[in-house]
């Protein structure tokens, strides 16, 4: 999937958004951030096939489905510690 690069900040702007504003997305979230990198991309990329179920954005989609790589999800850890103590 390819995705532009301002498109896809933004998007993962309005994930940890979504996520700070979300308890149950919080939990899933933080509980990902105690999981191996494999298991953590494989709950991922479960979400991802739901949302695409589920008809979600395709830039969103593809922002989310962003999140399966460390370096990216341990930035959306950083922006979201202050917010539940990750």
């Amino acid at each position: 999937m390819a995705l532009n690069r301002d498109i896809a900040l933004d998007n993962l702007t309005r994930i940890v958004q979504v996520i700070r504003n979300d308890r149950r997305l919080q939990e899933w979230f933080r509980s990902l951030a105690n999981e191996s990198v494999i298991k953590r991309g494989n709950e991922i990329y479960s979400m991802v096939e739901r949302m695409n179920a589920n008809g979600e954005e395709i830039d969103l989609v593809a922002s989310f489905q962003l999140l399966a790589d460390s370096r990216i999800f341990n930035g959306a850890c950083e922006a979201l510690g202050d917010s539940f103590n990750l």
